[in-house]
């Protein structure tokens, strides 16, 4: 199979006045197309600012972060933002949906960016049947549970057909039965469609539904 992600010797460093605080140390790491990985870890192990740094958010101090063998810091700006639309889905814990747009239109605004060919309205009309919206696709989000508002966020984040998905603590604030449904959506979806999922969790139930788990210690990696 093909490495979609490729980390080498990744480290981030944050320095100020008084101190150096070392977040990350000599991270290394491929994954391949159609896989999703979990990383796990105690709270302040870097599991986040790796996962930041993986999507294009936030630049490593030092390695490189090769995506679809393109290394991604190594590109300008404007590179940067049109690899990111084209390529990336960002799935976040507070699922950041527009309160002001119903379901369907949160779910259809990254469309309105992306210069890739338009989601079939077959295909998206079979993601948000298969994460249950059907029925929900002209509320607005404070008129749906949490766990609705993260399904919207998840078809949201793949509608552009991204080939890789990043979560940060997807099921982080829902409930167990809610979660596991959504794993096993994540699941089905990168396997269906070969595409490479990497999220955080805690939750070691939801980790060992993935087909990998990245441990996390200390900013370093100390089991993959």
């Amino acid at each position: 199979m093909q490495k979609i992600i490729e980390i080498n010797h990744v480290g981030k460093v944050i320095e100020n006045d008084r101190q150096r605080n070392i977040i990350l140390k000599d991270i290394c790491f491929s994954l391949e197309e159609g896989t999703v990985t979990a990383i796990v870890g105690k709270s302040g192990c870097g599991k986040s600012t790796l996962l930041s740094i993986i999507s294009g958010i936030d630049a490593p101090t030092s390695g490189s972060v090769k995506l679809l063998g393109k290394d991604f810091y190594k590109m300008n700006t404007a590179g940067q933002e049109q690899f990111r639309n084209e390529n990336i889905g960002i799935l976040f814990q507070n699922y950041h949906l527009i309160p002001e747009l119903t379901c369907e239109e949160n779910i259809r605004m990254p469309l309105c960016f992306s210069k890739k060919s338009k989601t079939k309205e077959k295909k998206l009309d079979q993601w948000i049947q298969g994460v249950g919206l059907a029925q929900k696709k002209k509320l607005f989000p404070n008129q749906m549970s949490g766990g609705e508002q993260q399904r919207t966020a998840i078809v949201r984040a793949i509608v552009n057909n991204p080939q890789m998905l990043f979560a940060d603590e997807p099921t982080g604030a829902l409930d167990s039965k809610t979660g596991d449904s959504i794993i096993k959506f994540l699941l089905q979806y990168a396997h269906n469609a070969n595409k490479t999922i990497l999220l955080v969790t805690h939750d070691k139930d939801i980790a060992a539904q993935c087909d990998r788990v990245i441990e996390m210690a200390d900013g370093r990696i100390v089991s993959a």
